[in-house]
């Protein structure tokens, strides 16, 4: 396939990869349970209290008992931890102009102090929610729920150097430490250990939290918190979670196509201020598009299938190609890609992500020759 043909195919991924950010609802599944939230409906309450507790009791029906004020850690400040910490902040924020409750709240969050800069900026930002940490120790002792987002290399010395809590939640990023190996780091019982996946968005409570749960039934803490980030879909085993995992890894192939399309506006001597807005605006409104139409076909999780076997079809997808003018430019473009067998080189591409992701093979479709000058 030519170079052409490899960055058009991208732009049929890009309705898959983004309209979980979107969407309000999905429908439930047997296999995978899939709860989003919409962005006016993402941020639900946050409390004020300061008195501190490691456990929920959601069935008190006191909304001021002191027993749902928790404290959030972090191990580790780097993108993704910023991202999450800023987004539960906001969150806990914007609870004091809203009417909305929540069965857990938020009294405080600590991090550790790397990296510097994004640990600042937080402070900066919510300096009353907010502490810096040098020693990691301080962190899991003021914390009810810890995000761990340190290097992999890095994740079995320093979980083996603290010593947590026994009813701890501990919740990983780091997508290569298994769920048993993070139990024995910790000696924490497999119900207190949590897997997950997400990206960027999350700061702005309108992402999504892949979350491995295998021996947790919609855990009551950290499902919530996800929620809360914009909402949540929970994988029961490692084969699903990987899956999920491989949609998230086609967010750089995304932002290459965004980057051709303006590169090919400037070339054709558009503005590159003209160019980014109109490429961004145009995607933008694609996935509100398919938000849209999830909004209003997906409600009903029942209504949405018939078995638990059956394949999905006439999903929203489906129904946005059909409505493409009969002859006109989209339709010609879906076809030429298609002709192109551009569709099948996007399920190899995703084939070899997956297999990367269960540590089969290393994930490339390139020769060892070429891979070899590309990651130089």
């Amino acid at each position: 396939m030519n170079n052409v043909s490899i960055q058009l195919y991208h732009l049929i991924s890009v309705l898959l990869l983004l309209f979980p950010f979107r969407s309000s609802c999905f429908p439930r599944t047997t296999a995978i349970s899939r709860k989003i939230m919409a962005p006016s409906t993402s941020v639900t309450s946050l409390g004020t209290k300061t008195t501190s507790s490691a456990s929920v009791n959601k069935d008190n029906g006191n909304e001021d008992d002191d027993t749902n004020s928790l404290s959030i850690g972090f191990l580790g400040c780097g993108t993704i931890a910023s991202a999450i910490a800023k987004g539960l902040a906001t969150a806990s924020q914007k609870h004091s102009t809203t009417t909305t409750t929540s069965s857990i709240k938020i009294k405080h969050i600590s991090v550790t102090r790397r990296s510097q800069s994004k640990s600042a900026a937080l402070l900066e930002r919510f300096p009353s929610l907010i502490s810096i940490h040098d020693d990691p120790q301080e962190v899991v002792d003021a914390s009810d729920v810890l995000f761990v987002c340190v290097l992999p290399t890095q994740t079995q010395s320093v979980l083996q150097s603290l010593k947590l809590k026994h009813n701890q939640q501990l919740v990983s990023l780091v997508s290569t430490a298994t769920l048993d190996e993070l139990c024995q780091y910790t000696t924490l019982p497999p119900t207190n250990v949590f897997q997950m996946i997400c990206l960027p968005a999350v700061a702005r409570n309108n992402g999504v939290c892949l979350l491995l749960t295998p021996h947790q039934n919609n855990p009551p803490i950290v499902y919530e918190l996800c929620q809360w980030l914009g909402g949540c879909v929970e994988a029961k085993t490692k084969d699903e979670m990987a899956s999920l995992m491989t949609v998230s890894g086609m967010m750089g192939s995304f932002y290459g196509v965004l980057r051709r399309n303006h590169r090919f506006l400037t070339e054709k001597g558009i503005k590159e201020k003209d160019a980014a807005f109109l490429v961004g605006r145009m995607y933008d409104n694609m996935i509100q598009d398919v938000a849209e139409g999830i909004n209003t076909t997906s409600n009903d999780d029942d209504a949405s299938k018939s078995s638990e076997n059956d394949t999905p079809t006439n999903t929203i997808f489906d129904h946005l190609i059909a409505e493409q003018t009969p002859g006109g430019l989209n339709e010609q473009g879906l076809a030429n890609l298609e002709s192109l067998g551009v569709m099948e080189s996007y399920d190899q591409v995703m084939a070899a992500m997956l297999s990367r992701i269960r540590g089969e093979t290393d994930g490339s479709l390139l020769p060892p020759s070429t891979t070899t000058k590309a990651t130089k």
